[in-house]
C-alpha cells in the first residue's frame, strides 16, 4: 500500500509548474475539441427512429417466415383512421382518402365505403347488406355502418412516421374539417410516431430536467458549487463523448437509446462524486498526503477503485450484447463504451480543474493544526457521528442482519423462474394516453386490430381450379372463427362471389367468373393472392383484440392447433406469421436475453474481483450484496404481479456492475486499513466512514436524475427509471448493512487472510 507504483513514483514526479503547464493543456485540448463533439452528438439526437422492424428477434425462423411474407404480399405496415360519424355514407372519408394517397407518404388507402361499392357493381353484384356482412369486424361494422380508412404506409413514410402521421391530421383538417383530437388512429405506423415523439420529448425535455435536478442534488450534497460544477462537467463531457462516438460509428437513437444519455450522465457523475470524496478526505487528512499533495494522494488512492468500477459497470453493460433484439445490443454496446470514456474524461479533467481552480477549503481544513491531528479529529468524528453509530449498530447484530437479508433474497428469488415479460401494446403506453384511448373506441366501433397471418400452400400441380380451393381457404375461415377467442378474418372469399357447387346455369357462370384471370389479378392486386414458381399462395389475415388480456403465445399455438386437421385432410400446407407470434417470440427473448446477460455478467466481474482480491472465497463473498438488488427487485416484481418490459432487460446488468462500484469503493478502503494495521472492526469502520457518504450522494444524485423518467407516458421508459431507482436504493442496502454485516462476522476473515499485503 505504501510503495506508489507508476505516475506517482518519485522517478516521475512532476514539479507545480509542470503539473501547472500539463493541466492547461489537457484543458485547452477538451475545450477545443467541444465543437466536434458537440456536432457528433447533435447528429446523434437527431438520428431517432423507431422502426417496428427493429424490435424483431434476429435470426430467428419466425422472422425469416415474416420477411418472407412481406416478401410474396407486401408490407403490412399501415394506419387506420377513423372517427366519430365516419360512415359508409360520410362523404369525408373518400376526401380523405383522395388527399392522402396524393401525398408521397401512402401508396394506396382502402375505406369501406371503396370496397362496398366494388362489391355491388358487377361483375360480383352483392347486395348492399351482403357487401357490409362480408367486411364485418374489419373494414365495417354492420350495425353501426361505421368504417375506416387503412392507408398502406410508402417508402417515404416508413422513413419519417412521425411526418406521415402529421400528415394525415394536416389533410383531414385541411380536406374535412376534421380537428385533430377528433381523429381515432391505429396501427404500426401511428404507434412508431407516437414513439418518435416519446424519444423526442424524453432527449429535449426529461433529458434535461434530469441533468439539472442531478447538479442540484450534488450542488447540495458537496455543499460545493465549485466542485460540484466540475462534477457537473465529467457529466455532461463524458455523455456528450459518448454520443459522438456512437455517431461517427454509424449508431442511431430508438427509444431505448433515449435512456442512454442520462444513464451516462448519472453514471459518470457518481464516479466523479466517489473521486471529489478522495479529494477531499485527502485535503482533510493531510497525514496521508505527505510530500505528494492532496491531488496526486487522489489520483494514486482513486484511480484504481474507480477503474475497476468501470470496468465492472462496463462488463455488466456489455453482457447486453448477447440479446437478439437489436435496440438491447446497441444499448449495451454505446453505453459500456461511454461508461469506459468517462473514466477516460474523469482522470484528465478533474484532476487538471482541482489543480488550477481547488474548492475554496473550508475554515476548519485552514486551521493551524498538524494533519495527524486533522486525521485524528477526523476519525472522531466518524466514529461520533452518523456513520459511527450506524456501523458499530451493524457490527453488533451482525448475524442477524445477514439472516434478514438472505432471507429476503430467498424469499424473492423464489418468484425468479416464474418471472412474466409483456410486449403487448397496452402495456407499452398508460391506460389514459391517447394511443390507448384510440386502439380502445376502433375496437368497440370497428373490430379487432392486431393481425396474424395465416398463407395456405397450394402445390402448382395440384389440380383443384380457383373455386375449389376457395372453398378450402372459406372452411379455413369457418374453422378460426369457430375458436372461443372472438376474432375477425378477411381472405380473398370476403372479396368474391358466393362459393357454389352446383350445376346450374347460373353456378356455372359463377364458377367460370370465379376461375377468371381477371378474378385473379384482382385477388393478386388486394394482396390476398399470390404465385411462385412452385406454389399457389392464400393470405387470411386473422385480427385479434390489441386490448385485453389475450395470451398471444396460447392463441397463437391454438390457432395452429384447430386449423392443422383441415388442412392436412385438403392435403395442403400453411403458414403461421405475423405481428403476433413475433410479439410472442420477443416476449420469451425478453426474459432469455435477461438471465443471459446477468449469468454472463455475474460470471465476469466474479472473476475480475477474484483476481483484485485474491481469493476465490472473499470474491464469492463480495457478490452476495451485489446480487441483493437484482434478486430482490425482480423477485419481488413477480410477487406483486408485474411483467417484465423492453427497458426492464437492459436494468439488471447495468444494476449489478453499479452495484459493484460501491462495493469495490468499500472494499478498497477495508482492506487499505487492514495493510495499515488496523483492526478488523476498526477498518470496516473506516471504510464506512469514508464511503457511506460518498455512497448516499451517488445514490440520491443518480434516482434523482433517474426518477424524471418517470414522467414518460411510455411505459417500459417509466419502468425502467422506477426499476433503476429501487435497484439503486436496494444496492445502497446491500453495500451499506448487508456487506458491512458479513465483513464483521466470521466470513469477514476471508478478506483479511493475507494481512499486511493490499
Amino acid at each position: 500500500m505504501n510503495r506508489i507504483r507508476g505516475p506517482m513514483n518519485p522517478r516521475f514526479r512532476l514539479s507545480p509548474v509542470q503539473r501547472t503547464r500539463y493541466a492547461r493543456v489537457i484543458l485547452v485540448v477538451m475545450v477545443l475539441a467541444i465543437p466536434l463533439i458537440i456536432w457528433g452528438a447533435l447528429m446523434a439526437l437527431r438520428s431517432t427512429s423507431n422502426d417496428p422492424r427493429q424490435w424483431l428477434p434476429r435470426s430467428f425462423a419466425a422472422t425469416d417466415t415474416y420477411d418472407w411474407f412481406q416478401l410474396h404480399f407486401g408490407s403490412d405496415e399501415i394506419a387506420v383512421v377513423s372517427w366519430p360519424g365516419c360512415t359508409l355514407d360520410d362523404p369525408r372519408v373518400d376526401q380523405l382518402a383522395a388527399a392522402l394517397t396524393a401525398t408521397p407518404f401512402y401508396d394506396r388507402a382502402l375505406s369501406g365505403p371503396d370496397v362496398v361499392h366494388e362489391l355491388m357493381q358487377p361483375p360480383l353484384e352483392f347486395s348492399r347488406n351482403a357487401a357490409i356482412s362480408r367486411l364485418r369486424g374489419t373494414l365495417v361494422d354492420p350495425d353501426t355502418e361505421t368504417t375506416c380508412l387503412v392507408l398502406s404506409t410508402s417508402a417515404e413514410g416508413r422513413s419519417d412516421r412521425v411526418q406521415a402521421v402529421q400528415q394525415i391530421n394536416d389533410s383531414a383538417k385541411q380536406e374535412c374539417g376534421l380537428d385533430e383530437s377528433e381523429l381515432r388512429l391505429a396501427g404500426p405506423t401511428v404507434d412508431a410516431a407516437a414513439i418518435d415523439l416519446e424519444s423526442r420529448r424524453l432527449l429535449f425535455q426529461l433529458a434535461g430536467l434530469s441533468a439539472l435536478v442531478s447538479f442540484l442534488i450534488a450542488s447540495i450534497r458537496l455543499r460545493s458549487v465549485r466542485l460540484a460544477t466540475m462534477v457537473f462537467v465529467v457529466a455532461v463531457y463524458s455523455t456528450a463523448v459518448a454520443l459522438a462516438v456512437m455517431h461517427f460509428t454509424g449508431g442511431t437513437m430508438n427509444l431505448l437509446m433515449t435512456m442512454l444519455p442520462p444513464l451516462l450522465y448519472v453514471l459518470s457523475i457518481s464516479s466523479a462524486v466517489h473521486l471529489a470524496n478522495y479529494y477531499r478526505d485527502a485535503v482533510a487528512d493531510s497525514a496521508s498526503s505527505g510530500s505528494m499533495g492532496p491531488l496526486a494522494t487522489t489520483v494514486s488512492h482513486g484511480w484504481l477503485p474507480c477503474s475497476l468500477a468501470a470496468f465492472t459497470t462496463a462488463i455488466g453493460l456489455a453482457s447486453l450484447l448477447m440479446s437478439k433484439i437489436e435496440p438491447i445490443r446497441m444499448f449495451g454496446l454505446y453505453s459500456a463504451i461511454g461508461v469506459v470514456v468517462s473514466v477516460g474524461v474523469l482522470f484528465l479533467f478533474l484532476p487538471a480543474a482541482l489543480h488550477l481552480f481547488p474548492p475554496r477549503p473550508k475554515p476548519d481544513a485552514t486551521e493551524s493544526v498538524t494533519g495527524q491531528t486533522r486525521a485524528a479529529d477526523q476519525r472522531a468524528d466518524q466514529a461520533a457521528g452518523l456513520s459511527g453509530t450506524m456501523i458499530r449498530w451493524i457490527s453488533r447484530h451482525h448475524l442477524l442482519l445477514t439472516l434478514v437479508c438472505v432471507a429476503v433474497m430467498v424469499f424473492c428469488a423464489w418468484g425468479l423462474p416464474h418471472i412474466k415479460s409483456t410486449v403487448r401494446l397496452q402495456d407499452r403506453f398508460l391506460p389514459s394516453s391517447d394511443a390507448i384511448q384510440d386502439y380502445k373506441w376502433l375496437e368497440e366501433n370497428l373490430g379487432p386490430m392486431v393481425p396474424l397471418e395465416v398463407v395456405v400452400h397450394f402445390d402448382r400441380q395440384d389440380p383443384r381450379d380457383t373455386m375449389q380451393r376457395m372453398h378450402v381457404v372459406a372452411e379455413v375461415q369457418n374453422q378460426i372463427h369457430s375458436m372461443d377467442e372472438a376474432v375477425a378474418t378477411m381472405s380473398a372469399v370476403n372479396l368474391s362471389p358466393g362459393l357454389t357447387r352446383g350445376r346450374s346455369v347460373r353456378d356455372v357462370v359463377q364458377r367460370t367468373l370465379v376461375n377468371s384471370d381477371r378474378t385473379h389479378q384482382r385477388l393478386v392486386g388486394a394482396h390476398f393472392l399470390a404465385d411462385t414458381d412452385d406454389e399457389q399462395l392464400w393470405r387470411i389475415t386473422v385480427r385479434a383484440k390489441a386490448i385485453g388480456d389475450l395470451d398471444y403465445g396460447q392463441f397463437a399455438e391454438s390457432l395452429r392447433q384447430t386449423i392443422r386437421p383441415l388442412l392436412e385432410q385438403n392435403k395442403v400446407r400453411g403458414t403461421y406469421t405475423g405481428v403476433i407470434p413475433l410479439i410472442y417470440k420477443a416476449q420469451r427473448q425478453l426474459l432469455q436475453d435477461l438471465f443471459r446477460s446477468f449469468l454472463a455478467a455475474f460470471g465476469v466481474i466474479a472473476l475480475v474481483l477474484m483476481v483484485v482480491l485474491r481469493s476465490i472465497t472473499a470474491a464469492l463473498l463480495a457478490m452476495i450484496p451485489n446480487l441483493f438488488p437484482a434478486i430482490v427487485i425482480f423477485g419481488g416484481l413477480e410477487w406483486i404481479n408485474i411483467p417484465i418490459q423492453i427497458g426492464s432487460v437492459m436494468t439488471a446488468s447495468a444494476a449489478l456492475g453499479i452495484a459493484v462500484d460501491d462495493t469495490v469503493h468499500f472494499l478498497t478502503w477495508f482492506r487499505r486499513g487492514i495493510s495499515n494495521g488496523l483492526s478488523r472492526r476498526e477498518a470496516l469502520q473506516d471504510a464506512f466512514g469514508r464511503c457511506s457518504g460518498a455512497m448516499v450522494h451517488t445514490t440520491l444524485i443518480c434516482a434523482g436524475g433517474l426518477i424524471v423518467f418517470a414522467a414518460s407516458s411510455f411505459v417500459p421508459i417509466l419502468h425502467f427509471a422506477w426499476l433503476m431507482v429501487f435497484l439503486l436504493l436496494a444496492a445502497l442496502v446491500g453495500d451499506l448493512v448487508l456487506l458491512p454485516a458479513i465483513l464483521a462476522g466470521p466470513l469477514g476473515r476471508g478478506f483479511v487472510r493475507k494481512r499486511g499485503r493490499d
